[in-house]
Parts: structure tokens; C-alpha cells; sequence
């Protein structure tokens, strides 16, 4: 059912007709990928060489020191450059007279669970949005039950075209997939059913799309902190937060130094529906092999597919960092607490292995639009474990730099190493910093746990690159 007229709220402006959808025409940068690729491959190889023979020169013949200043290196120049690109970030600014409106932009809402109160409250807080269209689409015999459930939003707002449609699977992809052909607005915005907006999202999020070359927005993501809950429900509640804390300080880091994005999450992602309708967009979409097409089709990693296909096609990619654009979701509080929690980490793992080496070797347009997240994104992804700290301290105790004591600043053998275990401890906590000052009650005992889960999830990374190829949806 749909409607058209104006708002009778006083502040919004008057809607329009949605904007027509581009026929679709490939990025200006697009023809020169391989050229850039080859530039900066050579680029960085190039300074890989030249750091590599400053490393060995400065070791003086040395293999402990050779290989603690290869490891350092490698592990905290990344760090360094991810805290120079956290403050170098600037998010795309809503123009006074934006091209882009609500009325712009359809929602597709996939859901399994429409009588959930997650459902309820996302569908309300998407539609006071006012968005032109919102597209539920549930999967097997849920169809009555979901238009039941639908039906009121129907009534509330008159001027929001809905539909309400089934899959005869339940899989994300195809639920969405379903949903293309009938998108008739410039922009289309993918969401989760346990995703909640804040009033003024669509403007934010829209901003980017000012820019024509970029193709995919992502949000500013926040767990819901709920009270009250018992010790270990609030302790998965608190690492699903502390999660997002990390995956928004990354990808933040990430997009301010090269515009890279090594996924823009599928809670809630923006894309030219121009894209979206793309043949080869829609094949791939919902057909996705991996490991030399081996495994799949693919049904999670569906947020990791969008960002690659984006990437190669030459479209920018923007991480909209601020609190309008702040999306506020749950983690960690639906019964099984720990069995669904771990699923949902062992997924997420192991998405990264799929993903990672998928945009290096198989695609490859990192090398050409994103060099330095090649580096500080890619690559130290294969090596990302919290356990190699502790290699990386015995190898500082076996040095000369340690035996000799020739630290200027030290007057004991063990205040060096201390300064080098504070320094992984802080390079830990400092992605989730922001939750901390908005939750200090947590800090104890709860900062402790989220070192220590640290070292332990390098355990389940391990694992879940043994376990690559399943790609069962856990968690869920």
C-alpha cells in the first residue's frame, strides 16, 4: 500500500517526487585501476625493502634484534598510522540544499522474526525516518504473519510506500535480492531487523552521495548497553559493544587515510541503487563461491560482498562518523547468551579469512584505490594476534638492547619490558576508549575481561582459519 502528500510535520520539508534512478556510469578513476595498482604495488614494495634494510642495519647482526624491530615495526607502525588517520577524519557534511531527501531512498528489511520486538522497534524508527518506500521481505509461511505485523506502520504513515513480500528461502541474500527489481528511488539502504535510527538518520547518511564518485555509505555503530542484566549476560553484552567500538575505530582510521573500508556492515548500509541493479551486482550478490568457487554459495559475508564489488567497480567508499549516523543495535542479550555470542564471533572470524584475501589476490582493487590500507588493514590481518605479544616481549628479552642495559631512561632490566607490555595493553583498549568514557561504571571488573578476551579470541581466529570453509550462519 502507498500514499503520497505532504508531511504534516512542521519542521520537515515538503516531499517530493523521488529523484529518478542514473543509468549506470562507472567512476572517472575506474579506467586508470591498473595503472595505480601498479604504481602502488611498487610503491610499496619499495618502502618495504628500504625499512627492511634499515631494520637490519640497526639490528647489527643481531637475529633477536633483528626480528623484535621487524615484529615492532610491523605490528605498531599500523597502530601508529590507524591513531594518525582517527584524528585526520572528517565525515561528509549535510548541504543546506542536499541532493539526496528520505524521499529518496527505499529500505529493504529482510526479517525471520517479524512479531520480535527488535522488528517492532526497527521498523518504527525506519519509517519516522520517512523514507519514500520500506520493503519487508520475510521467507517460508511467515507472509500473513509479517503483513500483520506490518499493518499498523501501514496506517501510521500514509506517505511511505510499503510492500511486504516472501522468499521461499530464508536467506538474507535472496530475501534482498527479491526486492530489487521493484526499487524505483536513487538510493537503497539494506538493514537488519534488530537495527534502531535515530530521528534525522537519513539526512547523515544520504550526505556522502553528495560526492559523485562514492557508491556505499557506511554508519556509526553502538551496542544497546542494557541494565541490570546478571554478571555474564552483562559481560557479552559488553564485548558485543566493545566489538563495534573497534570495528567503527578501524574502518574510521581506515577512511580518512585512503578512503578504505575493509567492510561497511550490513546493519545498515547505503548504496546507488544504480549499483544495485547491476546484473553482475545481483549474480554475484546471490551466487558467491569462494576458495577458487570450491565452497558457497555464500549466505553471510553478504556486507564484505558489497564493499568489494563497490571497491572494484572504482566507487568510493564513505564511513559516516557521527552521532546522527550513530545506529544503535543488540548483541549479546538474546538467549543462548554465550552460545549465540561465540557463534557470531566464530562467524565474524571467519569472514575475515574469506574476505581479506578475497580483495588482495582474487579482486585486487585494493592495491590500486586503498595502498595504505593494503598495509594497515590487509596484510596485518593474517598476523593480527593478540598472543604474538608475548613472542614479541621474549624476543625483547633476548637482545642486547635487554641484556646489556643500555637504556638511558631505565635503571632496571624490567622497566623497559614493562614500558612494552603497557604499550600492548594500550594499543588493546585505546579503539574502545570511546565506550569507556561513556560507561566508567564498567571499567571495573570489565576492562580486565576485555584484555584477557583479547588474547583469547587469538584461539578462535586460529580456529576459524582451520574452519574457513564453513560458512553456516552461527549466532543467529
Amino acid at each position: 500500500m502507498s500514499s503520497s502528500g505532504a508531511t504534516t510535520a512542521p519542521t520537515a520539508p515538503a516531499r517530493r517526487d523521488p529523484l529518478p534512478i542514473p543509468p549506470y556510469r562507472p567512476p572517472s578513476r575506474a579506467k586508470w585501476k591498473l595503472l595505480w595498482g601498479a604504481i602502488n604495488f611498487t610503491l610499496l614494495g619499495t618502502a618495504a625493502y628500504f625499512i627492511e634494510r634499515f631494520l637490519r642495519r640497526e639490528a647489527k647482526g643481531d637475529k633477536y634484534t633483528y626480528w623484535f624491530y621487524v615484529l615492532f615495526t610491523w605490528r605498531y607502525l599500523r597502530f601508529a598510522t590507524a591513531l594518525i588517520g582517527w584524528f585526520l577524519y572528517r565525515p561528509a557534511k549535510i548541504p543546506p540544499n542536499p541532493r539526496y531527501r528520505p524521499e529518496d531512498v527505499t529500505v529493504i528489511l529482510p526479517t525471520i522474526d517479524p512479531e520480535g520486538e527488535d522488528f517492532a522497534e526497527c521498523i518504527r524508527t525506519t519509517c519516522e525516518n520517512r523514507p519514500h518506500s520500506v520493503f519487508v521481505v520475510t521467507a517460508g509461511n511467515r507472509l500473513e504473519i509479517t503483513q500483520k505485523a506490518v499493518q499498523p506502520y501501514v496506517e501510521q504513515f500514509p506517505h511511505i510506500n510499503f510492500r511486504v513480500d516472501v522468499s521461499p528461502v530464508a536467506s538474507k541474500r535472496a530475501q534482498v535480492a527479491l526486492e530489487i527489481p521493484h526499487i524505483q528511488t536513487a538510493i537503497t539502504i539494506m538493514l537488519d531487523d534488530h537495527v534502531f535510527w535515530k530521528e534525522g538518520f537519513l539526512p547523515a547518511i544520504l550526505a556522502p552521495f553528495e560526492d559523485p564518485q562514492v557508491g556505499i555509505v557506511g554508519t556509526n555503530k553502538k551496542v544497546r548497553r542494557l541494565p541490570n542484566l546478571p554478571f555474564m549476560r552483562r559481560l557479552w553484552n559488553l564485548l558485543g559493544a566493545i566489538y563495534l567500538y573497534r570495528h567503527n575505530f578501524e574502518v574510521r582510521a581506515a577512511n580518512a587515510i585512503d578512503g578504505g573500508a575493509f567492510v561497511i556492515s550490513a546493519r545498515t548500509c547505503a548504496m546507488r541503487t544504480e549499483i544495485v541493479k547491476l546484473q553482475e551486482y545481483i549474480d554475484g550478490y546471490t551466487n558467491e563461491m569462494f576458495f577458487f568457487g570450491m565452497f558457497g554459495p555464500l549466505n553471510p559475508d553478504d556486507d564484505n560482498y558489497n564493499t568489494r564489488f563497490c571497491v572494484s567497480k572504482g566507487w568510493k567508499v564513505k564511513f559516516q562518523y557521527t552521532r546522527d549516523a550513530e545506529i544503535e543495535t543488540t548483541i549479546g542479550v538474546v538467549p543462548p547468551y554465550r552460545k549465540k555470542f561465540f557463534g557470531q564471533v566464530q562467524r565474524w572470524a571467519r569472514t575475515t579469512w574469506r574476505s581479506n584475501p578475497a580483495s588482495l589476490f582474487t579482486d585486487g582493487s585494493v592495491w590500486a584505490y586503498q595502498p595504505v590500507s593494503v598495509y594497515t588493514v590487509y596484510l596485518t590481518s593474517f598476523t593480527n594476534f593478540a598472543v604474538l605479544d608475548f613472542f614479541l616481549w621474549w624476543l625483547f628479552m633476548q637482545t642486547p638492547l635487554y641484556r646489556t642495559r643500555v637504556w638511558g631512561y631505565f635503571s632496571e632490566r624490567w622497566q623497559p619490558v614493562a614500558c612494552l607490555v603497557l604499550l600492548s595493553m594500550f594499543s588493546k583498549i585505546v579503539k574502545s576508549l570511546g565506550y569507556w568514557w561513556r560507561h566508567p561504571q564498567d571499567v571495573f571488573p570489565f576492562l580486565l575481561c576485555q584484555i584477557l578476551c583479547g588474547y583469547f579470541h587469538s584461539w578462535f581466529k586460529l580456529w576459524a582459519l582451520l574452519t574457513f570453509y564453513d560458512h553456516a550462519w552461527t549466532g543467529r
